[in-house]
Order: C-alpha cells, then structure tokens, then sequence
C-alpha cells in the first residue's frame, strides 16, 4: 500500500513537470485559455487525476491531484516565454489528448508523442519571409494599391521581417523591436511618396505594417472576456493595445523623418 502511494507520488511529479511542457507549449503557440484548460484537462484526467490551472501574462501555475487520494498533490509554477503562434502544435496536441483519453497509453510514450511533435520540422526562414511579404503585399492590393506601392510594401516588409529576427537575436525588447520593425517597413514603403512612384504612395504607406497587427491576441482576448476568463483577456487585450501603439510610433517616426503631413 505505501509503496503504491509512493510510485503514485512520483508519477503525479512526472506527469506534472510534462503537463506544465505541454501548458507552456499551448500559451505559446497562442492557444486561448479555455482551449488550454481543456486539453491539459483531459491529459490528466486519462491518467486519473484533477488539474488546477491558473494562467498570467508571464507565468503559469498548475496543481495535479490524484481523484481517489487528494493527499496526492504536487503544484509547480513556470515561465511563459514571448509569444511565437504555431497552430500546428495547438492542433497536435488536441488531437493527442483525444488519442490518449480514447486509448490509454504509457507515460513514457505519451513523453515521447509529445518531444515528436515539438521537434516538427519549422519552414524556413527564408520561406516564411516570403510568404509574410506577400501576404502584406495581398493586403495592400486588396485597398488599391498600384504596381509601385505593391513593390515597396513587399521590399519593406522583407527588409522589416529580416531585421526583426535580428532585433530577436540582439535580444531588443519585444516592443522596441515593434517600433522599429514599423519603422523600417513603413520608411521603405515611404520610398513612394518621397520620389512620387505610383498614385497610391498613402496606401503603401498605410498598409506596410499590417503584418505587425497582433490579430490573434486581439481575438484571443475577445473569446477569453466571452468564456469568463476576464483576467487574461484584459491582459491580452491591453498587451495587443500597447503592440499597436508601438506600431503607430514606428509609422510616426516614417512621417517625421520624411516631413509628410497630409497624403
């Protein structure tokens, strides 16, 4: 009975330390609250025990409690690194915690399930870059954008995204590095209206840091407030307020060094 109690013990400290992994890896990946809750719920509860989640801006706390035995308890706290969205590992893992709760599994397998998945190949950097110039490059056609302001907001966007990976590197302050990043794109961009390319100079102006909009905190914040996790969706709300003010100083700068008044 007490060695029982003990091999319990020791499993509920394993469990925990990769159902924190697995918390961290959600918030993140910007997975919401209420998703996150639910699938490290259902983890837990495949392997018989409670879980108590609480989650802040920067921090996450999380208490497993063995269902037959409450005096089998273990609670640890972690760090929440800066945000990189990857819905790949949001859906992986859901899908895994379905697999597991349907079909029981060891933990050392679901630990090895979990490093395989974490450890998917990445696209390219350079292949992301592309991908993201383009796409800035679709919104600014999208508003009427000519041949010239689709150049410079693709080139700007490129630079930016470039010079952004290198501001993480430098270890810039996520919102310094918003402000210059905003700066680079919108001042090449500008590049249209200082030589006078094109005839929709102020749409490319516009639509040069549109990449930069933080879409899914905004909407993240949104569901949070709607599910009743009124605490996280105000600090996602007010973190997404304060990214597109850094926005607005980056694109403020473009219009002050370039002595553009009205467009």
């Amino acid at each position: 009975m007490q060695e029982n109690k003990e091999h319990l013990i020791r499993f509920c400290a394993r469990l925990l330390e990769l159902l924190l992994d697995m918390t961290v890896t959600l918030i993140v990946s910007a997975s919401h609250s209420g998703k996150t809750i639910r699938i490290i719920k259902r983890f837990a509860k495949s392997y018989g025990f409670d879980v108590y989640l609480m989650m802040q801006t920067k921090s996450v706390i999380l208490t497993l409690t063995y269902a037959d035995d409450h005096s089998i308890q273990h609670t640890a706290i972690r760090h929440i690194p800066d945000l990189a969205l990857n819905f790949y590992f949001q859906n992986m893992l859901s899908r895994l915690s379905w697999y597991v709760h349907d079909n029981p599994v060891e933990l050392a397998v679901l630990e090895a399930k979990y490093r395989e998945i974490i450890a998917a190949r990445r696209y390219p950097f350079f292949f992301t870059l592309i991908a993201a110039a383009l796409a800035n490059m679709g919104f600014c056609r999208l508003f009427g954008g000519d041949f010239y302001a689709l150049l410079f907001v693709f080139l700007g966007t490129a630079i930016a995204f470039y010079c952004r990976s290198i501001f993480h590197k430098l270890e810039i302050h996520h919102l310094v590095s918003i402000v210059l990043t905003a700066f680079l794109s919108s001042l090449t961009a500008g590049c249209t209206v200082l030589f006078s390319l094109g005839s929709t100079a102020s749409i490319a102006l516009a639509t040069s840091v549109l990449f930069l909009i933080p879409g899914v905190p905004l909407l993240n914040a949104l569901i949070e407030i709607l599910e009743g996790h009124v605490l996280n969706g105000i600090e996602k709300l007010i973190y997404s307020c304060t990214v597109i003010v850094c926005i607005a100083l980056g694109l403020l700068f473009t219009l002050v060094i370039l002595g553009i008044e009205n467009l």
